[in-house]
C-alpha cells in the first residue's frame, strides 16, 4: 500500500487560499509555492540557477506504437533513459516528476490495455521521485455519469500496477471534470492512501474550474485532509495567446492564490482539426502572438514583437538570457530563449509568494492587487474562494 506524502510546516493566508508547506518528495523535501523547471527546454549549455532548481519535470507522450517500442525496442528505451539522465543533470539532480500521457491516434479515444498500463506506470515510476498516475486526456474530456465507473477502474488498475513493486508515494491524476466527479475522485484516492495529486487543466484557465476546485478542497476538509495534501497543476493556460492583445494577465501565477502548490508546464497540443489551424495561420501569426515575455512585477505576458523601446524596461533584471541576445534572435530561437527567461521568473515569483505568507496572513490579496495586469474579477474570485471554504 502506498504511503501518504508527509506534509509539514503548513501556513495559509487569511484573505486568499495562498499557502505554503513542506512536502517530502522521495529523497528530497520541497517548499511551496514552487515552480517546476523543464530541462528539456534548455539549450545544452544552459546553467539554470541552482537556488531556483527545487523540482523538475519531464513529460512523455505515448501512443500505442511508441508504447510498443518502449516495451520491445531496446535502442528506443535506452535513448529515453539517456534523455532522462541528461535532463536530471541539467536540473542539478533535484527531485523530479515524470508525467506520462496516453494518446490515441485519430478522433476516437480508449483506455490503455492492462499491459499498456504496466508499460506506462513503469515509465512514470522509473523516472520520478513520486509516481504520477498516467493521464488519459481524450477519455477524461468526456467523463459523465454513465462512464465515470470506467475512469475509476482505470485509476485502480494503475495503482494496482504500481503497487506490484512500489517504494514511492503516488501522485494522483485529477482531470478537469465537473465538481461531483472531482469529489468522488478525491474520496477514491484517500481510500487508497493517496494525499498528493496533480490537476490536468488540459489547456484551460483555472478560473474556468473554480467550482470543481472548491469542491476538491471541501472534500479534503470533510475527510480531515485540509492541510495534509499536495496539489500540483499542469497544462494551465494564462489566456488565449493567439489573440492579438499586446499583454495578457499571468493567470497561471494567480492560481497559487487558489491554494495550488506547484506550477508545472503546459504541454497541450492542438485539439482541433488541422483545417482549423490552417485557417488560423491565414488570419493571424501564431508564433508572433505566442512568443511572450513574463514580467512578474505587473503579472503581464507581453508580446515580444510589440515591446519596442519599452522592452529594456520590461525585460527582467538578472535574467538568465541577456536582453540583446533574446530579442535579437531568430523567431524560433527567441521563443525558446524567452521560455527559459519566463521559467526563471516563475521560479522567482513562487519564492516571493512564500515571503508574502510569512510577512502577514492578510497581505496576499493586497499583493495580487498591486500587480496592474491582474483582472479585477479574478481578485474577487480569490476572495470568494477563501470565504466559500471557511
Amino acid at each position: 500500500m502506498t504511503k501518504e506524502v508527509r506534509i509539514t510546516d503548513y501556513a495559509c493566508a487569511d484573505d486568499t487560499d495562498l499557502r505554503s508547506l513542506s512536502a517530502d518528495i522521495g529523497p528530497g523535501k520541497i517548499v511551496t509555492p514552487v515552480k517546476t523547471i523543464n530541462p528539456r527546454d534548455f539549450y545544452a549549455g544552459t546553467d539554470f540557477p541552482r537556488d531556483l532548481t527545487n523540482l523538475h519535470e519531464t513529460y512523455l507522450k505515448f501512443d500505442d506504437e511508441s508504447l510498443r517500442r518502449m516495451d520491445e525496442d531496446k535502442a528506443y528505451s535506452m535513448q529515453k533513459n539517456k534523455d532522462i539522465s541528461r535532463y536530471r543533470k541539467r536540473a542539478h539532480h533535484c527531485p523530479g516528476l515524470c508525467f506520462v500521457e496516453f494518446k490515441t491516434r485519430g478522433q476516437g479515444g480508449r483506455y490503455p490495455t492492462p499491459h499498456e498500463i504496466d508499460v506506462l506506470t513503469n515509465a512514470a515510476y522509473s523516472y520520478s521521485d513520486i509516481t504520477p498516475i498516467p493521464s488519459v486526456p481524450k477519455m477524461a474530456r468526456s467523463i459523465n455519469k454513465e462512464n465515470f465507473g470506467e475512469f475509476l477502474h482505470y485509476l485502480a488498475s494503475c495503482i494496482e500496477s504500481i503497487e506490484v513493486r512500489n517504494k514511492k508515494c503516488i501522485l494522483g491524476y485529477i482531470p478537469s471534470v465537473a465538481a461531483l466527479y472531482t469529489q468522488k475522485i478525491i474520496d477514491f484516492y484517500l481510500d487508497h492512501g493517496i494525499n498528493a495529486y496533480y490537476i490536468d487543466f488540459d489547456g484551460t484557465m483555472v478560473q474556468s474550474h473554480l467550482d470543481s476546485l472548491n469542491a476538491l478542497k471541501r472534500q479534503l476538509a470533510a475527510r480531515g485532509y485540509e492541510e495534509n495534501n499536495f496539489l500540483c497543476y499542469i497544462n494551465i493556460s494564462f489566456g488565449k495567446a493567439i489573440n492579438d492583445q499586446s499583454v495578457l494577465s499571468a493567470r497561471d501565477l494567480l492560481a497559487y492564490g487558489y491554494g495550488l502548490d506547484c506550477l508545472g508546464g503546459n504541454h497541450v497540443g492542438p485539439k482541433r482539426n488541422p483545417e482549423f489551424y490552417e485557417w488560423l495561420k491565414a488570419q493571424k501569426s501564431i508564433t508572433r502572438n505566442t512568443t511572450r515575455l513574463l514580467n512578474i512585477q505587473d503579472y503581464g505576458y507581453y508580446r515580444a514583437d510589440l515591446l519596442g523601446e519599452a522592452a529594456e524596461s520590461i525585460y527582467p533584471e538578472g535574467a538568465l538570457i541577456g536582453y540583446e541576445e533574446s530579442l535579437s534572435a531568430t523567431a524560433s530561437r527567441q521563443k525558446r530563449l524567452l521560455q527559459i527567461v519566463n521559467m526563471q521568473q516563475q521560479c522567482l515569483e513562487a519564492e516571493a509568494l512564500r515571503g508574502v505568507i510569512d510577512e502577514s496572513g492578510d497581505a496576499s490579496l493586497d499583493y495580487f492587487s498591486s500587480k496592474k495586469n491582474v483582472v479585477k474579477g479574478d481578485l474577487k474570485g480569490l476572495a470568494r474562494m477563501r470565504r466559500s471554504i471557511l
